[in-house]
C-alpha cells in the first residue's frame, strides 16, 4: 500500500493495523520522503508518524534506506522527470519467545 491511495491518516492506520497482525519477525513499510501528495502533508512528519506507529506495536526499527527515480509528472506542462524518493523502513519483531 502507498500514501498516494488514501490519505495520510488512512494509510497510517492502515500499516499501524497490519504491522499489529503480522505473525513474521521482520515488517517493512515504504514511505515518500520528499513528494507529500497534498500541501498541508509535511514528508518527515509522515516518515516519524510510519516509525511511531509501527514501533508502538512491537516492532523495533532495524534499518533505512532510500529509494527511487525520476518519474514523468502528468500534472503541468513540460511533463519533465520529477525525482521522486522513498524510504525503506525494515522493523524486527521485539518478541523474544518462541516462534
Amino acid at each position: 500500500m502507498t500514501a498516494d491511495m488514501v490519505s495520510a491518516d488512512e494509510w497510517l492506520g492502515e500499516i499501524t493495523a497490519q504491522a499489529r497482525k503480522s505473525q513474521s519477525r521482520v515488517f517493512s513499510v515504504s514511505v515518500p520522503v520528499n513528494h507529500p501528495y497534498t500541501p498541508q502533508e509535511v514528508p518527515e512528519h509522515l516518515l516519524a508518524a510510519a516509525i511511531e506507529g509501527v514501533e508502538g506495536q512491537g516492532w523495533q526499527l532495524d534499518s533505512v534506506s532510500t529509494y527511487g527515480a525520476a518519474l514523468p509528472t502528468f500534472v503541468d506542462p513540460p511533463y519533465e522527470p520529477v525525482p521522486r524518493f522513498w524510504a525503506l523502513l525494515i522493523f524486527r519483531t521485539t518478541y523474544r519467545g518462541r516462534a
